[in-house]
């Protein structure tokens, strides 16, 4: 893939500001058929705790859509990883300007357009409505979907105790995402679209990828591998930094 939209990482918190914000004027809204859903991107990165290390995973994920059971088969699955040096430092609602550089040898290295980018992160359920998904999604021009484990903003009523119960997440009294029971009595995910998708199908796709655990299974399996890459690399294993 190419990116679309290239800009600076390594920028001030204002310039950064102000990036994300001309970017979500490109952020696109639209529903997913989940029929034609049949390649599957999962990203996710790990850290280094005594260094400036960064572990990105990339999955892609060959899916198949169950009629009759409303969720989807992973029919085939490949790992890719890279690991490089992190120069932006850890500050909640700039995670883009840190992670993104560690997945774009990954995602230029992925021919096609996937389908679908499921994203461990939020999509515009953030204070500018650039979220990890969203930035991806719209440099990429691809479809993008958050699904945190946290909430970084907003408000909501707790939904109900049964799997596929949901409640909408409200910022500065918009609806920016909603509030996912992907398991009956656990905790809710946060999902919010991030690009070329709406919170109606976002709700309905991750539900689908929720199979057997709380966490959609392609996000599951990468953050696995993201911590088994980084602790063979911690183990003294073989691994290259860029």
């Amino acid at each position: 893939m190419d990116i679309i939209i290239s800009h600076d990482w390594n920028v001030s918190l204002t310039t950064a500001k102000g990036i994300q914000k001309e970017l979500f004027k490109k952020v696109e809204f639209s529903k997913i058929d989940v029929t034609k859903v049949k390649k599957v991107l999962a990203v996710d990165i790990s850290y280094h705790r005594k260094s400036k290390l960064g572990f990105a995973v990339m999955g892609v994920f060959n899916v198949s859509y169950d009629m009759d059971r409303r969720i989807f088969n992973i029919n085939q699955y490949s790992i890719h990883k890279n690991i490089a040096n992190v120069s932006f430092p850890y500050i909640p609602g700039f995670l883009s300007f840190r992670e993104i550089p560690l997945l774009i040898p990954l995602l230029n290295n992925f021919k096609d357009k996937p389908d679908l980018v499921l994203v461990d992160g939020a999509g515009i359920a953030h204070p500018r409505k650039m979220g990890l998904a969203s930035h991806i999604g719209v440099i990429y021009d691809i479809p993008t979907i958050g699904c945190a484990k946290s909430r970084l903003i907003g408000d909501y009523d707790e939904p109900g105790t049964r799997k596929g119960s949901f409640s909408y997440l409200y910022y500065k009294g918009e609806v920016v995402g909603a509030v996912l029971r992907t398991r009956d009595y656990t905790r809710p995910l946060f999902i919010s679209p991030g690009n070329k998708t709406d919170i109606e199908s976002s709700v309905s796709l991750v539900l689908s990828f929720c199979t057997n655990y709380r966490i959609p299974e392609p996000i599951r399996i990468i953050d696995s591998k993201t911590k088994k890459f980084r602790k063979e690399y911690e183990r003294g294993k073989n691994a290259e930094v860029i």
